[in-house]
């Protein structure tokens, strides 16, 4: 979807297209700063907890600083060399009662969620878990940003400055499309609680769209 009075430049577009698998979920337009209206947006920053200027810039900074690459990293490590009698006091050692670690290694260690990329044909080896989450990461800074910026709790030279620090994230790592899009692909699958599986389904839907159509964002505007 497209807004027919967009004015942004390549750089700006590009920065806007590390969410498009989720834009196209929301309906909403993939070349405008803005994401559909405050009232439509309002939910999902009273659910993150970004819903103030306070709330929004401590979720920020911490995935600009940690992330789930936190989580991830460190749990994918020590799951390929340490042994597995050791994982619990290196868990509690790093992350002590963290909710989500302990899921993170629950779907690491069974390969749960790898199978069920594997199963959909996004990821097809073992090896592709090298790629990481640091596509998902820049994602969320994306989507954060402009629902923030739409919500007016932050300005657009605010929101830009994000996007481009998400931006900065992605190109460090990846040198594709594809391969961004496989490492969103799993930080989302890890990420999300069971209780989302439908909305995970319809998303790794909307993600192979995104691939495949010629007409999508990525197809469109060349990786730098």
């Amino acid at each position: 979807r497209k807004s027919p009075n967009s004015e942004l430049n390549q750089e700006q577009l590009f920065g806007l297209a590390l969410y498009t698998p989720i834009t196209e979920w929301w309906k909403a337009n993939t070349n405008t700063l803005s994401f559909l209206t405050a009232k439509d947006v309002k939910p999902y920053l009273e659910g993150w907890g970004i819903d103030t200027v306070g709330g929004y810039w401590d979720l920020t900074e911490y995935f600009m600083k940690d992330g789930r690459r936190w989580y991830f990293d460190f749990i994918q490590s020590m799951i390929e060399n340490e042994p597995q009698e050791k994982w619990g006091e290196l868990m509690d050692q790093k992350f002590g009662s963290n909710e989500r670690a302990h899921r993170y290694l629950k779907t690491l260690s069974s390969g749960e969620a790898l199978n069920n990329l594997k199963q959909k044909g996004i990821i097809l080896f073992d090896s592709e878990l090298q790629l990481g989450v640091a596509g998902y990461d820049a994602t969320v800074l994306v989507g954060q940003a402009r629902k923030a910026y739409t919500g007016n709790i932050i300005s657009g030279e605010e929101a830009w400055k994000v996007i481009n620090f998400a931006k900065a994230l992605a190109l460090q790592h990846f040198s594709s499309w594809e391969d961004f899009g496989k490492s969103f692909a799993l930080g989302f699958a890890i990420d999300m609680s069971a209780d989302s599986n439908t909305y995970k389904e319809e998303v790794f839907h909307l993600y192979k769209q995104v691939l495949e159509n010629p007409d999508s964002p990525w197809n469109t505007i060349k990786w730098p």
